[in-house]
């Protein structure tokens, strides 16, 4: 779809941007604790690598809603 997605580790957020946008909306954020990566799996799921809260968490997206945390 063109979007960016940042993660802010500092701020504990991930940020959609828009193709041409000036400022990014955040999508998720007080469920980290300083993430630290995060890909897209082949199901189009937001996979995140949460430093401090030791897991990796998934998330469809669309609906924003927790998948599963490992």
């Amino acid at each position: 779809y063109g979007y960016l997605y940042v993660l802010d580790y500092g701020n504990s957020r991930i940020q959609k941007w828009f193709p041409g946008a000036t400022y990014g909306t955040t999508v998720l954020a007080a469920s980290f604790y300083n993430p630290c990566g995060l890909q897209f799996d082949r199901l189009n799921n937001l996979v995140v690598a949460d430093t401090y809260y030791h897991r990796i968490v998934s998330f469809a997206i669309l609906c924003r809603k927790l998948k599963y945390a490992i």
